[in-house]
């Protein structure tokens, strides 16, 4: 990309995002269930049915006939009752002779709890059955933010697992003699018995480490900048076609309890904000068969630049590209005044290591702590950062969605919808997806539109996602039967969005 437009675009994205706070889980895994206020307002069904200039968003042929329009818009959305703990209590480790050690319970709730996400269309006229037009929107994101800073006891992950570290006989960070599994490993009580000269330095590294205080947390935000062009094959078929440029920004704090286990330790946490620049395409179909609309689309995997501070946590030495999506709708006209909607997308996060690699089991992240306490990297079967590096167990996932449009006068609009997806990971992922509470499955909502003129529109929609909770108990086999811990999420949301319209 050429100095000159990456410079200008860079502006125009880090602008965006200064006002697009990340978006605390975007309801379908990191996704937005839909782009613009009357496509959310039916819950994002809108493959087949496009009504405004960021219909492009969904599908590019939908833009197809749309005419002269600019549409502005900013939701207010927030994630409450965003809830993780991490209970290690099952991790007692004692009878060395001079001291017992336990993991603890520690349950947090996130802060950062309302977030304003703007959005913003145009589409032109070009002539020939040609229509030209440019959204901007944002993909999704996730944020969390526990700890003392937002008036908790701290961070989740160090509150539960530093006590049960434990010391050396020699060791200064928890005066009384051997305890913990570094008392264990000192004493032979996991096999040949570890010098506490050897131990030492490395519980400094953890106990010292100033990226484990005073919060926990990430903050993704992803931009798309899609410029379109449709057009109208004939008076019933339309295609279309949107270069997509993508924008992301990261960042994460308070992980420095897993720097130790990492293939880049220096490229885990608090290196303030990452940003990458990536690109794709997005290609789409819309038909007209009497009363039924159908209409396709399909969005590459988004080849993104490497968050290169944060190679060290996530697979393949950052690499964070966008996954691919498809879907396929359909649209119902009874009558001139009612529409229903269905669409069915993928959401591909397989494509990304990042996301789709597997957390560690629980024997994994015991041994992991032991190779940290001994310095024995090989101990850990998969180093944050490498290609199969541990990641949050994402698996493709389907959305469902369903809309309904009831034109009730040329005032007034009004819509209502569902949107349903599963739970992109599976139980035994929970500990990794504290950072990542992507836990929401139904989603309900409500919208209108009032037309103050034949020129201008308003529309507001409202989304509430209910509370779900995903918790698993991970308990050690072999040499580590007997100990255990357990992790659990929960979050519900609400948004409200509004925007205006004007028609030339």
């Amino acid at each position: 990309m050429k100095p000159i437009l990456k410079g200008t675009l860079t502006s125009a994205a880090v602008a965006a995002a200064l006002i697009t706070a990340p978006l605390a889980n975007a309801t379908n895994g990191y996704f937005k269930i839909g782009y613009g206020s009357k496509n959310r307002g039916m819950a994002g069904a809108g493959m087949a049915f496009g009504q405004d200039s960021l219909a492009a968003a969904v599908n590019p042929a939908a833009l197809a006939g749309m005419g002269n329009r600019v549409d502005a818009g900013v939701e207010l959305f927030s994630p409450s009752q965003r809830e993780s703990e991490v209970d290690a209590r099952g991790l007692l480790v004692g009878d060395l002779g001079n001291g017992i050690r336990q993991g603890m319970e520690s349950r947090e709730d996130s802060g950062a709890t309302l977030f304003a996400v703007p959005n913003f269309g145009l589409s032109m006229d070009g002539g020939g059955n040609m229509t030209f037009g440019l959204s901007v929107v944002a993909n999704g994101g996730m944020n969390t933010r526990y700890g003392s800073a937002n008036g908790g006891t701290g961070n989740i992950f160090t509150t539960a697992f530093a006590p049960v570290i434990g010391d050396t006989s020699t060791g200064a960070f928890q005066p009384g003699g051997p305890s913990g599994f570094a008392g264990a490993l000192e004493v032979g009580a996991f096999g040949p018995p570890v010098p506490a000269a050897v131990m030492d330095p490395n519980l400094a590294a953890l106990y010292l480490n100033p990226n484990t205080a005073p919060s926990l947390g990430v903050n993704l935000s992803q931009l798309l900048i899609t410029p379109t062009i449709a057009y109208k094959i004939n008076a019933n078929n339309s295609v279309g076609f949107s270069p997509i440029i993508a924008y992301q920004r990261f960042r994460a704090y308070g992980v420095g309890l897993f720097q130790a286990f990492s293939s880049d330790p220096g490229k885990v946490t608090n290196n303030g904000d990452d940003e990458s620049w990536g690109y794709g395409a997005r290609v789409g179909y819309q038909g007209t068969f009497g009363m039924f609309s159908i209409g396709a689309s399909y969005t590459s995997k988004l080849n993104m630049e490497a968050f290169d501070d944060y190679a060290g946590l996530f697979a393949e030495k950052g690499d964070f590209d966008i996954p691919s999506t498809y879907g396929v709708g359909i649209a119902i006209h009874p009558s001139s005044k009612l529409t229903i909607a269905a669409d069915v997308t993928r959401i591909n996060y397989s494509d990304v290591a990042a996301i789709n690699n597997d957390g560690p089991t629980a024997d994994e992240f015991m041994n992991a702590f032991v190779g940290a306490l001994v310095g024995n990297p090989a101990a850990i079967s998969n180093p944050l950062g490498t290609n199969d590096g541990w990641g949050f167990g994402w698996d493709d996932i389907t959305v469902y969605k369903v809309g309904i449009n009831y034109m009730h006068n040329s005032k007034w609009t009004f819509r209502a919808g569902y949107n349903f997806a599963e739970v992109p990971y599976d139980e035994d992922q929970a500990l990794f997806n504290v950072l990542a509470p992507a836990v929401v499955e139904k989603h309900a909502t409500v919208g209108f539109t009032y037309n103050p003129s034949t020129t201008s529109e308003l529309t507001v929609a409202y989304m509430h996602a209910f509370r779900n909770s995903v918790d698993y108990d991970y308990n050690g086999t072999g040499g580590f039967a007997g100990f255990g811990f357990s992790a659990e999420n929960a979050m519900s949301q609400n948004s409200v969005e509004a925007s205006y319209a004007w028609k030339f």
